[in-house]
């Protein structure tokens, strides 16, 4: 049950099966054998290799990826942590600060295809940030892949081994200055360590005064600091779990 909702799950390490529920409308979950040699569990996009290793948490999972019903990641006093859905693009402002891929959010299709392979692939992503009394989006925050094409100069500051993620934000212009961005970072840093990475980045522009507050007060601390070729200064901060 769900949201008052009853969804049917499916579970077989038969691919014939799987097809069948999924074209019924159910969501499916694959049970894998290690020692079986080119079994195939399609459609399945999540697999297990013992009934016992499903538990609730796991079955939302699967049926909020069926039938794109947003994960509610975390809620804290005021806002709502969430994933993003289609409707929201509506009420992302076009603003400047919102980041070069901003524009993503804000137009249904993009934001369509975001929500389908940026969590559907990795789980996890930017989050829409919603207040808990209203429902209206002041903001979004997440975790995500570390792009660092073009920046090969803060390579030697990533630790070895690593698969770096960074923590990124974005407080709409007219919800500033009340303690969102600090309230809605600190519970997705805590999220993100026991879930995603122990380990979590954030660049930040060198004259960005208001965002190198924010980060060092969520007890970030200074790896390294790189110069453009326009001279502008950039600092990489890392944040790890206590």
């Amino acid at each position: 049950m769900i949201e008052g909702t009853e969804y049917k799950i499916t579970v077989s390490d038969d691919s014939k099966a799987l097809c069948s529920a999924y074209a019924e409308g159910r969501a499916v979950i694959g049970l894998w054998d290690r020692k079986k040699e080119g079994q195939s569990l399609s459609p399945a996009s999540y697999l297990v290799e013992s009934v016992e290793d499903i538990d609730d948490g796991f079955l939302e999972k699967v049926v909020r990826r069926r039938f794109g019903l947003p994960l509610q990641i975390k809620r804290t006093d005021r806002l709502t942590i969430r994933e993003f859905i289609e409707e929201d693009s509506v009420q992302i402002p076009h603003e400047a600060d919102g980041g070069k891929n901003g524009e993503i959010f804000s137009h249904p299709d993009s934001l369509r295809d975001y929500i389908r392979c940026q969590y559907g692939f990795y789980e996890y992503g930017v989050w829409a940030l919603a207040e808990n009394e209203t429902g209206r989006l002041v903001g979004k925050a997440g975790i995500f892949p570390m792009e660092l094409s073009g920046l090969e100069e803060l390579m030697p500051y990533i630790k070895e081994n690593d698969t770096p993620v960074e923590l990124g934000y974005h407080i709409f212009t007219s919800f500033r200055k009340k303690g969102y961005g600090l309230e809605a970072c600190k519970a997705i840093i805590t999220y993100a360590g026991e879930e995603i990475s122990p380990r979590i980045y954030a660049r930040i522009q060198e004259d960005n005064q208001p965002s190198l507050r924010l980060i060092k007060s969520l007890g970030f601390t200074l790896t390294a600091r790189t110069c453009s070729e326009s001279g502008q200064g950039l600092c990489l901060y890392e944040w790890n779990l206590p």
